[in-house]
């Protein structure tokens, strides 16, 4: 995947140039990328490999700063930052979970953090963590010995890993694993 070494900013990648001007030959600039701010990852990737397969793609996560692939995060991430170089034919797109708004100026500073699920059904965990930003929630009985059934999610969240007041911004993306109650409703061991 091509590294770009462009800023994250707000800026749609107009520089103030014009197209116009000292024309070299036939050739002539390509048009500028419309907008792509708004939009999820899943309808950029379609429309940028469909409508602009000559641009340099590179998408960037701004929950951490990262380049990623284009396939590595969740579909519905929105674009907040585009920045463009239509000369070189270069385009990086910063992108942010559904569940941030997206700041003026690209940069988050205030994250959720993650709740306290312990003490809660793990179908009450899960329902809350899936909006916040978890992709996947797994959990598991703290007691395996006797468990012969599938209803985790039913009992009591026990314990929780990622920890209560951890920054989302180190955890979007990523999964909840939850420890339940065994069969008797019992969290200890």
């Amino acid at each position: 995947m091509p590294v770009l070494g462009l800023a994250a900013c707000s800026g749609g990648g107009e520089d103030g140039t014009s197209s116009g001007g000292k024309g070299e030959g036939s050739q002539r600039p390509s048009p500028a990328l419309p907008s792509f701010k708004g939009k999820t990852l899943d309808a950029v990737s379609d429309e940028l490999g469909g409508s602009w397969p000559a641009y340099t793609k590179a998408f960037r996560a701004l929950t951490d700063g990262h380049l990623f692939d284009g396939e590595s995060y969740s579909g519905t991430w929105i674009v907040c930052t585009q920045v463009e170089d239509s000369q070189a034919k270069k385009v990086e797109l910063g992108f942010l979970p559904p569940q941030v708004p997206c700041p003026p100026d690209g940069r988050v500073t205030n994250w959720p953090v993650v709740p306290n699920f312990v003490g809660k059904t793990g179908n009450e965990a899960k329902q809350a963590a899936l909006q916040l930003g978890f992709p996947y929630v797994s959990s598991e009985p703290l007691v395996t010995e006797g468990y012969d059934d599938n209803s985790h999610l039913e009992r009591t969240v026990c314990t929780q890993d990622p920890p209560a007041g951890q920054s989302m911004s180190k955890y979007y993306g990523s999964a909840l694993n939850l420890r339940v109650a065994d069969s008797k409703g019992s969290c200890s061991r």
